[in-house]
């Protein structure tokens, strides 16, 4: 008794990190069975299909889908193809139980009903752990402060956003995003190879990323990576897109991948988007969520023109801002937080989930600068606001009726203590000083 009292405090601080991680991991899978609605949906069709139809079918078949057709890109059908497989390989956890009692009865009851939403879920629940262990290193690496760290780590895991998305939404934008935050960080390691194969898989999960390629690009060049590095990522990168596509398309890949680009990945573009789709934003201070389009104007300059122009603001204000921190690491992670935010807050056609590129950086940033704790808490109440009203809003009026009520009051008032929480760490983080 003794000997293990001693051990525990020993320990202290790693068992309450693995407790986090474990606790977050069972969060998430009680959870599994109560929502399995909107686009899980989606995922467990494109999943099914990809068996029935068969790969080379399997994008640009003639079936009548219940849902929509494929449109995301190969690498994330292959991970709904193969959590399909799985599923149907079930009785293989039987068998291990009659062997060696594991896993226990209970489980494979569990997984037996519920096994193919969980295996859909669980590639973002790792995710999600991941990126709370980020979190826990940098903020560690930033603060020198351990307890600090456990908490950043307590908030990311357990926040009632990053929970929402990846068990009751069930997205993959952890995933993407564990992709993405890893090839930047590698960009600054000493295992630059690696940065490149780690963004191209976060593009063809799903390319939310794709709004960082000029931070990617000036950070190459600032940092001056070697041409050699990048040749050997750009091989490594291109080895996987040649594994990941070949099963859709056969031997004409570069063919199909065109075809894929201009009919399915593009499927959901519209010529003239909606300044908002369902984004608490600038836009949806001013205008109709959901309704006006990109080609509104405000004081004679579109929702389009604004978005974009404010977008190339930013860009070039980071890298000027990056360019002068002492502390690179840092100046990347409050670059990523500045983009991926303000990328939400200002282009158009932005969905409510979007700003999930931004959100580890910014509760970094939080235990980094205790100051600005206020305004990031005010942002993760509206993007969790945001998120309970997409989810649920079709479904029930009484979730929809408080938002949208007296000319969306709620959503613009949300949308603007967003826009301000966000300029306020900007301006505390002297991110426009010259």
């Amino acid at each position: 008794m003794a000997s293990a009292t001693v051990f525990i405090k020993k320990h202290r601080m790693k068992l309450i990190f693995w407790l986090l991680l474990a606790l977050g991991l069972i969060i998430r899978i009680i959870l599994v069975p109560h929502f399995a609605s909107g686009d899980l949906l989606i995922y467990q069709e494109w999943g099914t299909k990809f068996w029935e139809l068969g790969t080379r079918n399997y994008y640009f078949s003639e079936v009548l889908w219940k849902y929509t057709p494929p449109n995301y890109p190969p690498l994330a059908s292959l991970l709904f193809g193969g959590s399909y497989w799985l599923f149907e390989h079930k009785f293989w956890f039987a068998q291990l139980h009659n062997l060696i009692k594991i896993p226990p009865a209970f489980f494979i009851r569990y997984f037996y009903e519920h096994g193919y939403i969980l295996l859909l879920k669980l590639p973002s629940f790792l995710a999600d752990l991941g990126l709370g262990v980020i979190v826990y290193n940098l903020v560690l690496k930033f603060t020198r402060n351990p307890k600090t760290a456990l908490v950043a780590l307590a908030v990311f895991v357990l926040n009632p956003v990053t929970i929402f998305v990846s068990s009751i939404w069930g997205q993959t934008d952890s995933l993407v995003s564990f992709f993405g935050m890893m090839a930047f960080l590698l960009l600054l390691s000493k295992k630059q190879f690696l940065s490149l194969p780690f963004l191209f898989i976060s593009l063809y999960l799903k390319p939310s990323w794709a709004i960082f390629a000029p931070l990617y690009l000036f950070l190459i060049l600032h940092n001056r990576i070697k041409i050699k590095k990048l040749l050997f990522g750009a091989s490594v990168a291109f080895a996987i897109f040649l594994i990941a596509t070949y099963p859709f398309s056969g031997n004409d890949i570069f063919g199909f991948t065109v075809k894929l680009f201009n009919e399915r990945l593009q499927i959901a573009v519209k010529a003239d988007t909606v300044a908002s789709v369902s984004a608490f934003n600038f836009h949806s201070l001013f205008l109709r969520i959901d309704r006006d389009f990109s080609s509104t104007k405000l004081l004679g300059i579109s929702a389009k023109t604004i978005g974009s122009l404010t977008y190339i603001f930013l860009n070039i204000f980071t890298f000027l801002f990056i360019a002068k921190q002492k502390d690179k690491l840092l100046g990347l992670i409050t670059g990523i937080f500045v983009i991926g935010f303000g990328s939400f807050l200002f282009l158009t056609g932005m969905l409510e989930r979007y700003f999930f590129v931004g959100f580890a950086p910014l509760i970094i940033l939080l235990f980094t600068y205790p100051k600005i704790l206020v305004y990031g808490l005010l942002i993760n109440f509206v993007v969790m606001a945001n998120m309970i009203w997409s989810f649920f809003r079709r479904k029930y009026d009484e979730v929809d009726r408080p938002f949208t009520n007296n000319n969306f009051s709620l959503i613009r008032v949300l949308s603007l203590v967003g826009l301000i929480s966000w300029a306020s760490i900007l301006k505390h983080l002297k991110v426009f000083k010259r």
